[in-house]
Parts: structure tokens; C-alpha cells; sequence
């Protein structure tokens, strides 16, 4: 909304909200109030949905029409390029794009997003046997991030392997004969694979995992990029 007195982007203090009124031109005479329901460094991908929440709504605001496509990039460039926080895009993506997404990356920070046609029937089922557990641990992503960067080529077999599991578990939730809980269990494949790309784990959380597991669960991962924030479990 307009203020009577206006406010420079360089007076505000977080940087994601000064840098998103910084790469849309706006330096005066708006006003911005925010709140959040959770914890952060959750591993949820709040940060990159505030960012496209924040361009869409800032784009808005200009008259300006965004695509979907061009949000995501604008957010990434934004994320990425002007703040220098580290990890990868699909974060961005999906928040810009929504639904259930397949996402394929390829060279050059190149990304297409097949959405997976899952009717509401199956978004329910999907649902019903989710379970989300915080683990109630903080971290900071961008140094675990760095870490697992670093490693990239030696971690290469094992993140082909985890891209294949993604596009299994796409055919999974788009074929409604396959049952949900075949689903946890290539997550649960997943996630030990992700165990071995550097220290994403904690003697706590692997506790936490192995506690579902043993209580029925099928399988599920730690949420995000380690060390903290929400195990997912499909039970």
C-alpha cells in the first residue's frame, strides 16, 4: 500500500525484501508488511516462496504481467546471483510453477517442469499417508550446501542415480494402480543415497528416521538440504 512518507528500498533491513525492490525499480512510496507461521531454516522452502511471492506480488504492484518461467529465473538470478546464498533451483521453481512437478535440469542452468497429472483423488490419497515431523533442529543450508557442492564430482553416480529415482517416482504418483507406499519406499532409496553425499545427517536425526520406520512407516528423507529441519515420512 502507499505511504504518505516514502521509504527507500536502502532503509530496509531484510535483504531478500531490499533486494527484490531493488531489481524491480522500486525506491519509493510503498510499504511492506510480512509475517511467517514457520521456523526458520525448515528445509521447507520458505525463503525461495517468499522471494517469488514477494516478485509476483512487487510485479503486481507495477502493473506488470510475469510469466511463469520468468518468475522462477528472476527469483534465481535474485537468489542466486545478487544475495550469493548457495544451492540449487528447484526451490524457485516449484514455487513459481506449483502443482506436482517433475523438474529435468540440463547445462547452462537450463530446467523444463512437466507436471505429473495427479487427479485430486490421488493429491488426498497422497496426503493421507504423509507425515511431517520437525525434527526441531536449526541449521544454516548454505554451508551444508557448500559442502555437498564441493563434492559434486565425486558424488556424480550417486546423483544420477537419485535423478532416476526422481522420474520412477513421478510414473508412481502418475499411475493410480501403483499403491502410495511404493512411493516411500523410493524415497527412503533416496535418501540413503543423499547420506553419502556428505554429512547431511545427524546421530539424532538418523534416530528420528529409524523411530518411523520402526513404527510403520515405508520410507521418507530429511526435507531440504540437511542437518535440521523436517523429516517426511510415508506411512
Amino acid at each position: 500500500r502507499k505511504t504518505e512518507n516514502p521509504l527507500n528500498a536502502s532503509e530496509v533491513s531484510h535483504p531478500a525484501i531490499r533486494a527484490c525492490f531493488q531489481k524491480v525499480g522500486i525506491d519509493e512510496g510503498a510499504e511492506l508488511h510480512h509475517m511467517a507461521d514457520l521456523p526458520a531454516r525448515s528445509g521447507l522452502g520458505s525463503s525461495s516462496s517468499f522471494v517469488v511471492g514477494m516478485l509476483q506480488g512487487l510485479s503486481a504492484y507495477q502493473g506488470r504481467f510475469c510469466t511463469t518461467e520468468g518468475l522462477a529465473n528472476e527469483a534465481i538470478d535474485l537468489e542466486r546471483n545478487i544475495l550469493q546464498e548457495a544451492g540449487g533451483y528447484q526451490d524457485q521453481i516449484i514455487a513459481a510453477f506449483g502443482g506436482t512437478c517433475l523438474i529435468r535440469f540440463s547445462a547452462n542452468h537450463r530446467f523444463h517442469v512437466t507436471q505429473i497429472p495427479l487427479p485430486a483423488p490421488g493429491i488426498l490419497e497422497l496426503q493421507d499417508h504423509m507425515l511431517l515431523m520437525y525434527t526441531g533442529i536449526e541449521r544454516d543450508s548454505f554451508s551444508v550446501l557448500r559442502r555437498q557442492v564441493e563434492r559434486t564430482r565425486d558424488n556424480r553416480e550417486a546423483l544420477n542415480q537419485m535423478a532416476q529415482l526422481a522420474e520412477q517416482g513421478a510414473c508412481y504418483l502418475a499411475v493410480e494402480s501403483i499403491p502410495i507406499t511404493e512411493f516411500g519406499k523410493l524415497l527412503h532409496a533416496s535418501w540413503t543415497l543423499k547420506r553419502t553425499l556428505s554429512d547431511v545427517s545427524l546421530p539424532e536425526i538418523d534416530a528420528a528416521y529409524r523411530a518411523g520406520l520402526n513404527a510403520g512407516a515405508e520410507g521418507g528423507k530429511l526435507l531440504g538440504a540437511g542437518q535440521g529441519g523436517f523429516l517426511l515420512f510415508i506411512a
